[in-house]
């Protein structure tokens, strides 16, 4: 008998994590903007968002890599 509460609880605990997860996607997707880059003359690369205007922009590093420079506070 104590075993099927332990499964019964289990099952439970599985259906709210499921719940709370779906909803937290909900969420955060509610306020979703678009987002699109154009190049610049640094060689990378200026990040706009449809709701915060210009994010940032890349440019090339000397190790081969890209350095993010942010726009906002």
């Amino acid at each position: 008998m104590n075993n099927n509460k332990q499964l019964t609880k289990g099952k439970t605990m599985k259906k709210i994590a499921m719940i709370i997860g779906v909803l937290s996607i909900l969420a955060t997707s509610a306020n979703a903007s678009s987002y699109w880059t154009q190049p610049n003359i640094f060689g990378g690369y200026n990040l706009y968002s449809s709701g915060s205007g210009m994010l940032g922009y890349t440019q090339p590093n000397i190790f081969g890599g890209t350095s993010f420079y942010s726009t906002q506070w």
